[in-house]
C-alpha cells in the first residue's frame, strides 16, 4: 500500500519525537533505531525508509526540531524598536522557553552533548560550529546599530550575549533546583545587556 505525502511527513514527525525523547532519556549509544520506531509505533522499516540509520536520525532530530522550537524565540529579534530591547525579548523569550518547552529543552541538552568518540556524529559539529558563526554574525550585526558601552565592540558583546545564554541554560539543565530561567528570565536578561548598553 503506497502510503501519501502527508501520512509520510506524519510518520517522520513521529520519529523525530519519539527520537527526541529517547535520545533524551537513554543517551546516543544506548538508543536503537529499532527502539525509536517502536516509541513512534511504526515498523522498524519505515524507520529505515526516512532515516538511513541512527546517526543520521540523531542529527536530523536536533536540527529540524530546534528549528522549530527555536523559531518563535529567534523572532523576537526581528522588527522595530531599540536594539537592547530587541535583545532583552530575546533572552527572556529564550530564558522562558527553555524551562517551559520541553522540545526546545530536550534539543538544546541534546545539542549541548559532545560527539567525542563517536565518528558518525562529527558531522553534526561541524553543522553546529557553523550555526555558533551564524549566530555570532547575526547579533554582531543587530549590535553595531546599539549604543554599547565605552570599550565593547559588537563581536564582545555577541559573544558574552551567547555565552550567557548557553551558560545559564548549561548550569540549569545540570542542575534544575537550583533556579528557574522563567521565573528569572527578565531579571536575567536585564543583568546581561547592563554590562553591555550604556
Amino acid at each position: 500500500m503506497r502510503r501519501t505525502a502527508e501520512e509520510a511527513a506524519e510518520t517522520r514527525n513521529a520519529l523525530l519525537r519519539a527520537a527526541l525523547a529517547v535520545f533524551a532519556e537513554r543517551g546516543y549509544a544506548a538508543a536503537t533505531l529499532a527502539g525509536i520506531a517502536a516509541r513512534a509505533g511504526v515498523t522498524r522499516g519505515a524507520a529505515y525508509h526516512h532515516f538511513t540509520d541512527k546517526a543520521t536520525l540523531y542529527l536530523a532530530t536536533i536540527s529540524e526540531l530546534w528549528a522549530e522550537a527555536a523559531t518563535p524565540v529567534w523572532g523576537t529579534l526581528d522588527g522595530d524598536g531599540p536594539v537592547p530591547e530587541r535583545i532583552r525579548r530575546f533572552l527572556v523569550a529564550f530564558f522562558t522557553a527553555l524551562e517551559r518547552d520541553a522540545t526546545l529543552r530536550e534539543v538544546f541538552a541534546l545539542s549541548m552533548r559532545s560527539a567525542e568518540g563517536v565518528p558518525e556524529l562529527e558531522v553534526g559539529l561541524r553543522d553546529k560550529r557553523v550555526m555558533m558563526e551564524g549566530w555570532k554574525r547575526g547579533l554582531m550585526e543587530l549590535l553595531a546599530g546599539a549604543a554599547l558601552r565605552e570599550g565593547i565592540s559588537a563581536e564582545t558583546a555577541a559573544l558574552s550575549i551567547m555565552t550567557s545564554v548557553n551558560g545559564t541554560a548549561a548550569t540549569w539543565l545540570a542542575c534544575p533546583g537550583l533556579f528557574s530561567p522563567a521565573d528569572q528570565a527578565a531579571a536575567l536578561a536585564d543583568a546581561i545587556l547592563h554590562g553591555l548598553t550604556s
